[in-house]
């Protein structure tokens, strides 16, 4: 029996199947909403979010202080030789020609003999008033900070106390050298004009108004000097100066703030504070070094001002109420420019609406006929006599008709305001603005302009956010 063989039964295969488990939608839908909601944390994090501004009042104070040179028609006179002067005329004294000024005395006999003479004289009544009268000035207008005053007065008081004594020694003079052995050896000058004492000199002597410059305000070089003394004198030493009018200037120097209010003025009112003394002048103003002047003429009072070349002046300008916005605020928008003619008024019914004329041409019919739309008016210039309206009030070249002189007016001309969004009603309406001043991060722009904006008005902060019309809540 043959022996089988033997073979191996291989087992079947056997195919496993995977587990698949029910996909649960819900679970994306959880982790979708979740992505979203992270994304959009995340770009409204990083955005810039819309905020409004209340409009704020702000009362701008100008600076009105500033300063003025004198300019006097006033002519040197000089010595003819060296010697000991004594005077006969007081400062700002009227003489006319052939009157006595000034005695020279080369030898000085006159001059040491009148130190040691014991005389006495008394003050008169306009004396004592003259005195009175640089008390008074002082008295108003010193100010702790500025003690130099103090030496003015002083210097002052000395002169005319010493013009005084000057003119009783003329008047008595030979009853003074009655008796006397000394030599006389002086000599007398008098006027070959007519016209105003002075015995002020600086270093701007001579000035004219063409010559002002923002240099001749730098007084670090600036000096000046009473020639009202008995001291020695070389020859050809000025000795007095003669003002030949009452016609007189003030060059006021002008910051750029203050040549924008007082512009186009043909007057200006001031004080000149060195005595509080107010003045309404007629002006005109210059340019020189890029720096603007207002020169004021004047005909009366050069006697008042005599030992100054610099006043200190207030001008009169009032402080403006302004509406302080942020920069970041303005923006700017295009209107078509129309004459202020075309646009009317126009009654339905109890309400009284604005707008204009369309004309309509029917190419068909060949009839024209006209129709009242109304339109907002943004602003209207009363100098340039025109309106500003929307550019989406019109089509380019549509014409607009004039009822009171028959004549059309086709609408082309297009011109940017700048302005603002305000949002007081819901909704970016823009709003024009008069710029007064302009800083890096807030403005200053006219309270109760025309079609503008008033304190509290609402706008929005940072107008690249919103387009016009755009409604905020």
């Amino acid at each position: 029996m043959k022996d089988r063989e033997s073979k191996q039964i291989k087992p079947p295969k056997i195919k496993r199947t995977r587990n698949v488990r029910n996909f649960n939608i819900g679970i994306l839908v959880i982790i979708l909403v979740f992505i979203y909601m992270v994304v959009n944390i995340v770009v409204s994090l990083r955005k810039e979010h819309l905020s409004i501004y209340e409009v704020q009042a702000e009362n701008m104070s100008f600076n009105r202080r500033t300063e003025a040179i004198i300019i006097r028609n006033e002519q040197g006179y000089y010595t003819d030789k060296a010697g000991y002067t004594n005077f006969y005329v007081r400062n700002g004294a009227r003489i006319a020609v052939g009157n006595t000024v000034y005695s020279i005395d080369e030898s000085k006999n006159i001059h040491d003999y009148l130190a040691d003479y014991n005389y006495s004289y008394s003050f008169s009544t306009s004396d004592v008033n003259s005195l009175k009268s640089y008390v008074s000035r002082f008295s108003d207008s010193f100010e702790s900070d500025d003690y130099s005053d103090v030496y003015e007065l002083r210097e002052n008081i000395e002169s005319e106390i010493l013009g005084i004594s000057d003119t009783y020694v003329m008047e008595h003079l030979s009853e003074i050298m009655e008796g006397q052995e000394k030599t006389v050896n002086f000599n007398v000058v008098k006027s070959d004009a007519s016209g105003v004492v002075s015995f002020f000199s600086d270093s701007l002597d001579g000035i004219k108004a063409d010559d002002v410059s923002p240099k001749s305000f730098d007084k670090t070089n600036y000096n000046s000097k009473n020639l009202y003394d008995s001291e020695i004198k070389e020859q050809n030493s000025l000795v007095y100066k003669l003002i030949s009018d009452e016609n007189w200037s003030l060059v006021i120097r002008l910051t750029d703030e203050q040549y924008e209010k007082l512009s186009g003025k043909q007057s200006i009112s001031f004080t000149i504070r060195n005595d509080d003394f107010h003045l309404t002048q007629k002006c005109s103003f210059f340019m020189k070094d890029n720096e603007h002047f207002c020169k004021v003429d004047m005909s009366d009072y050069v006697v008042r001002y005599l030992r100054q070349r610099f006043l200190d002046i207030e001008l009169d300008i009032s402080d403006q109420e302004g509406l302080k916005i942020p920069t970041t605020s303005l923006t700017y928008k295009e209107f078509y420019v129309i004459p202020s003619e075309y646009y009317i008024s126009y009654e339905e019914g109890n309400e009284v609406k604005y707008g204009f004329t369309y004309m309509n041409y029917d190419k068909e019919t060949r009839q024209t006929s006209y129709e009242f739309i109304p339109a907002e008016c943004y602003y209207e210039d009363k100098d340039k006599g025109v309106v500003y309206v929307d550019t989406k009030d019109f089509e380019h070249g549509q014409y607009v008709y004039c009822m009171e002189d028959e004549t059309l007016y086709q609408v082309s001309v297009i011109e940017s305001l700048e302005g603002v969004f305000n949002v007081n009603k819901g909704y970016a309406v823009f709003r024009r603005t008069e710029m007064i001043n302009r800083g890096d991060e807030y403005c200053i722009v006219a309270a109760g302009a025309d079609r503008s904006l008033s304190v509290h008005d609402h706008i929005v902060l940072n107008s690249k956010l919103i387009n016009e019309n755009l409604q905020i809540y």
